[in-house]
């Protein structure tokens, strides 16, 4: 009788035994599969996958943590695309700006930089330097030098840059400072600006004031001096005053014709906003034909022309067509001896209108064949000014060909003649 309650005991026990087995069977079983979807969305996250997301009906703690890894996919994600959305943001910025930008931390390694700086500093790397140091990146030794003098440095520092090529960059050098802090230097940034324009046109304005200055002062000091003889000499003999009177004259006709030019350049630089229209060349060079050929005559030269196409038309400002066969021939006339010969072609080529005007006369030295279209640059002064020349004329007919959207080109020899060659588009109908 006493053995039920032994039996009862032991029944029970192996009852529980198989339950709880049964239930880590299921655990373990549940706790794999677990496991196995873990590490399967694992390689996932670490493929950059980072919208995958655990699906598994799990309770109690596996529940738990999967709740808590889906949310901490979740806000992962979000802050990646936050982070390359800001990214994204800031490269466009660097992008849209004209200047070069390098930004380098405390251990001189690039942290950004844009395009135009990868230019300017001839990247070794281009599209992979952030990272590397700057003296595996910069292949400009002047401007690795500049920028390694002041990295680190809290002040900020701006300076000018002449490389060997002439090419000029403005460098500014900031500190970066660690956020709300203004003592921990955290980097440098630098920005690149190519002023080479700037200072090139600044160094021709002080050239252009200096020279219209001297060019001023020679024939207001020639009248002054005359003027002067004159009123301290009234009895001078009627000769000598004439003699003095024509040579005032002479000087106030340079003075009319160099404040003319000067003017006349002006207004072609500033450009405003002329109205443009359809000019026919040939009529044109007719008009000037006849305002000029009596100095050729004068010189027994013998001036003609040869038109391609009489019909040849051009958009542009009236009067700078004009001016343009005005300067040209003038030159060719004044500068080719007597008996000598100016021919005037025109031609059509690819939709452009070409001009030439060649002479068999004094020629230019190759040495100054590319500096001519200077402003009052004289290949041989004492004879510009015995012909009457400002100095200007070319750098006139210079400028009137590029508002026209066109060239103009030199040929020549010295003592065999000048050929000049003008290209403008043709007016298509």
């Amino acid at each position: 009788m006493e053995v039920e309650p032994i039996g009862s005991a032991y029944f029970f026990i192996m009852l529980l035994a198989c339950s709880v087995a049964i239930l880590l069977y299921r655990y373990t079983i549940t706790l794999r599969r677990f496991l196995k979807d873990f590490i399967k969305i694992s390689k996932k996250v670490s493929n950059k996958e980072f919208h995958s997301r655990l699906h598994i009906s799990a309770k109690g703690e596996l529940g738990e943590l999967t709740k808590n890894f889906n949310f901490m996919m979740e806000t992962m994600e979000n802050t990646i695309e936050e982070v390359e959305y800001k990214h994204l943001q800031l490269t466009s910025v660097l992008k849209s700006i004209s200047h070069g930008i390098l930004v380098i931390d405390i251990n001189d390694n690039i942290i950004l930089i844009n395009d135009e700086a990868r230019k300017m500093i001839k990247s070794k790397c281009p599209g992979k330097e952030e990272g590397k140091h700057i003296k595996q990146v910069i292949n400009v030794e002047e401007i690795l030098k500049e920028i390694e003098k002041y990295i680190g440095d809290k002040g900020n520092h701006s300076y000018n840059l002449t490389l060997e090529d002439e090419t000029v960059y403005k460098l500014k050098i900031d500190p970066v400072y660690l956020q709300n802090s203004k003592n921990a230097i955290i980097g440098s940034i630098i920005n690149i600006e190519n002023i080479t324009e700037i200072v090139k046109l600044e160094n021709m304005r002080r050239d252009f004031v200096a020279n219209v200055s001297h060019e001023l002062k020679t024939p207001l000091t020639s009248i002054n001096g005359f003027i002067e003889t004159l009123i301290m000499n009234e009895n001078l003999e009627v000769e000598k005053r004439n003699r003095f009177l024509a040579i005032i004259q002479k000087e106030s006709d340079r003075l009319k014709r160099l404040i003319e030019d000067i003017l006349l350049l002006s207004s072609i630089e500033s450009n405003n906003n002329l109205v443009t229209e359809k000019v026919f060349i040939y009529d044109v060079l007719k008009e000037v034909y006849q305002m000029i050929n009596y100095i050729a005559i004068s010189k027994n030269i013998d001036l003609s022309y040869n038109f391609q196409d009489t019909k040849v038309v051009v958009e542009a400002y009236g009067d700078y067509i004009k001016q343009l066969l005005l300067n040209l021939i003038d030159n060719a006339i004044k500068y080719t001896p007597e008996g000598g010969k100016v021919m005037v072609n025109q031609f059509t080529e690819n939709n452009e209108v070409i001009i030439e005007v060649i002479d068999n006369g004094v020629g230019i030295p190759k040495e100054d064949q590319n500096k001519i279209f200077q402003r009052f640059y004289r290949v041989d002064k004492a004879r510009s000014r015995a012909v009457g020349g400002t100095g200007l004329g070319l750098a006139i007919t210079k400028h009137i060909v590029n508002s026209l959207k066109g060239s103009i080109t030199v040929e020549s020899e010295l003592n065999i003649g000048s050929k000049f060659i003008v290209t403008i588009p043709k007016k298509i109908s």
